[in-house]
């Protein structure tokens, strides 16, 4: 042998059937002219000798079977092997494993992918913090439905060839360079006849300055712990023992590499996760009260749809105050439902948490940090975060404002539905373009339709009316349907009537201006009807004898409405700005920002006019055709894969330190203000003002606790 040759070792003592397996698969599937010494620890078994000379007939590679004169366990045999095969590097590979095509020339690779590197190994099913498909956690089988071929094929394809470092080489297949040999020596003759050797020997060479990595585009299958048997146990808390005097860190870096997402191990073992499993996804469906708005059919729509993919592993967390139709639906599309609140600690991880609407409350990232190991937010809009009219006073606004920021820069992905909300948000360096994602929504609704006949909402029917829905909040521009239906009226002649129909919101509405216009126009205020929210057998029939629908909303970060419109066959307004101008056509935005007269014209050119109507529907419906929800759940299942296998976000590690009741007293936007806060610091470096003020709060707060109870 030469230096810089690498010869591929089959240690073995007994267990045949699985030592021929082995070594069927190494003369397959290595290169030719590699040398491949069976290193026989002077087995009882002879067949093991006959076996390998009739392999040897014929072999491609040198294959040369070695008998020791006597047992000397595993960890003689190695360092007899390492003498006899100097001055090249020694590849083992334990006789209770099977290795795939062109495994070899992986390993080589990322054994050489840096000059420090000592050890290299690869991914298994049964190799601690290297087995596929849960990390840490060893099977005896390869993942379900897949050879151990079409594994080792998908983890490849999907690698993100980071060769990750880990604090020891795992010894089922192990690249050793020889320079690490020459450098420490081989195995300790303590650790004989075998386990934790390979440990030991990573140690010395890792106190020296060399590294062990992992080909993590390679999977070797192993059977895990043959040759030991029943004395396995005994021997492994030994020499565990000694590892632990000689390394006493060792266990810790060995439980961070098991942990951390932190690491670029993490990314490997996510990316052959997915490969050769499902994708597991927690939906954020804390808003599903009992109100059922354009955000919360996005939220059942998106589960829906997920629900729907046979790779997805799907899991929706709800909110104590669930309503009625979302549990409904979420029973009928069978997936995995846990209170949002009892996240916590313990609470197993699925690869990606989605929030498909904004953060609201610090505990909401506290509770994200928890459900998945990336986190993906979708920012529908920032209305909120432009206009503090929405807030009580400037304080709650930069609160807000301050926990958009902190959220933006938390998420691993951010998604954005339309061109104009992912801009808007880059316009005020809330999100880089790396993680900017733009993914319309679908309209196709499969799980929020209608599943009764129409009904007629009472005081409606009789008379043509135009349709304003949605939630009175001020960006929904109700003054300005009243303003259209005046003019509709006095200088068209329409006779009918303005329905709304929407939810009313706490803060930031229109009501008042309403209230001023109907006082000021009490003749047209008798055919303005306001219905609240509708039920959805209602808020069908107002669509389908709709003469007109109105969607003078100014700023949206996606819109429902003129496609659910269309559906229905009635026509809509809108005004050519904000995502309206992604998504809708534009040549048919028939409100003229915020020309009342103008779009009153343009208005009773579509009520009168059947043709312009038609073509109108039929235009918002091309529209429509784009926007499915498979499509959106196919791009969307991209960007989990991406977040899955990105670098973890810094900005999201100090969060995972700070308590539930820390971030929701002094994170962005909690219950204490800076003054608050300032105070409660002062006082808590007085020991004896802490002592006398802190005493009296915990006793009012157990009483006001008790009281509460009963």
């Amino acid at each position: 042998m030469t230096r810089g040759d690498a010869v591929v070792v089959v240690p073995v003592y007994g267990a045949r059937e699985l030592f021929e397996e082995c070594l069927r698969s190494v003369v397959e599937h290595t290169p030719p002219g590699t040398r491949v010494v069976v290193a026989d620890d002077a087995s009882p078994d002879p067949g093991i000798q006959a076996f390998t000379g009739r392999l040897a007939d014929g072999a491609a590679v040198a294959l040369t079977y070695v008998r020791r004169e006597e047992n000397l366990g595993f960890v003689g045999n190695m360092n007899a092997a390492f003498r006899d095969t100097a001055p090249a590097d020694v590849v083992i590979v334990n006789s209770d494993t099977v290795v795939p095509e062109a495994w070899l020339a992986r390993l080589r690779a990322a054994a050489y992918s840096d000059g420090l590197v000592a050890t290299a190994s690869t991914l298994t099913n049964h190799g601690t913090i290297l087995s596929i498909p849960e990390r840490d956690r060893p099977s005896p089988l390869p993942p379900p439905g897949l050879s151990i071929t079409e594994t080792d094929a998908r983890i490849a394809r999907a690698s993100p060839r980071l060769h990750p470092r880990i604090p020891t080489g795992v010894g089922h297949c192990l690249y050793i360079r020889r320079s690490a040999l020459e450098l420490v020596g081989g195995f300790d003759p303590l650790f004989s006849p075998g386990y934790g050797e390979e440990v030991d020997f990573c140690q010395r060479c890792t106190a020296r300055g060399l590294r062990h990595v992992v080909a993590d585009d390679l999977y070797v299958f192993h059977h895990g712990a043959a040759s030991f048997g029943s004395v396995h146990s005994t021997r492994r808390s030994a020499n565990e023992a000694e590892l632990n005097r000689r390394y006493p860190y060792y266990a810790k870096a060995v439980l961070e590499a098991a942990t951390s997402e932190g690491i670029p191990l993490a990314r490997s073992l996510a990316a052959a996760r997915l490969a050769v499993g499902e994708l597991s996804v927690t939906i954020d469906g804390s808003c599903l009260g009992p109100n059922l708005t354009g955000t919360q059919v996005l939220a059942l729509e998106l589960a829906g749809a997920l629900a729907r993919r046979p790779e997805v592993r799907l899991r929706v967390t709800v909110p104590r105050s669930l309503g009625d139709r979302a549990r409904t639906a979420l029973d009928a599309l069978g997936v995995e439902r846990m209170w949002h609140d009892e996240a916590d600690e313990d609470t197993e991880p699925t690869d990606v948490v989605h929030r498909p609407y904004q953060v609201t409350t610090p505990r909401d990232l506290l509770l994200l940090g928890r459900l998945g190991r990336r986190v993906v937010l979708t920012q529908l809009d920032s209305i909120a975060y432009h206009n503090p009219a929405y807030f009580s006073d400037y304080a709650e606004w930069r609160g807000y404002r301050e926990l958009t920021r902190g959220a933006l820069a938390f998420a691993d992905r951010v998604v954005f539905c339309s061109p104009h909300a992912r801009d808007d948000s880059r316009a005020e360096d809330l999100v880089d373009d790396e993680r900017a994602e733009l993914v319309a929504l679908g309209i196709d609704h499969r799980v929020v339709v209608a599943d009764t006949e129409p009904v007629a909402p009472a005081g409606v029917e009789g008379r043509p009316f135009l349709l304003c829905l949605g939630t009175d909040f001020l960006h929904k521009n109700h003054p300005f349907a009243f303003a259209l239906f005046e003019r509709l009226r006095d200088a068209h002649g329409f006779d009918g009537r303005l329905v709304l129909a929407g939810p009313h919101a706490a803060r930031g509405t229109s009501q008042a201006e309403e209230a001023a216009w109907r006082e000021a126009h009490p003749r047209l205020a008798a055919d303005v009807v306001g219905l609240g929210e509708c039920p959805e057998a209602e808020k069908a029939w107002l669509y389908r004898h709709a003469a007109l629908v109105l969607y003078p909303t100014t700023f949206e970060g996606f819109g429902f409405i003129p496609f659910e419109a269309a559906e229905a066959g009635a026509p809509s307004l809108w005004a050519d700005q904000s995502s309206m101008g992604d998504l809708l056509p534009s040549a048919h935005a028939g409100i003229v920002p915020w020309d009342a007269e103008a779009s009153a014209a343009n208005a009773a050119r579509l009520i009168a006019d059947p043709q312009a109507r038609d073509a109108l529907v039929a235009a918002v419906r091309a529209a429509a055709a784009e926007l499915t929800w498979d499509r959106t759940t196919e791009r969307l299942l991209g960007v989990y894969r991406d977040a899955a296998t990105a670098p973890r976000r810094v900005s999201a590690e100090p969060r995972e330190a700070l308590s539930d009741l820390a971030m929701s007293l002094v994170g962005p936007g909690g219950w204490l203000s800076p003054d608050d806060q300032q105070a409660l610091l002062a006082v808590s470096t007085r020991p004896a003002l802490k002592r006398t003020v802190f005493t009296a709060l915990r006793g009012g707060y157990r009483a006001m606790y008790k009281v509460r109870r009963s």
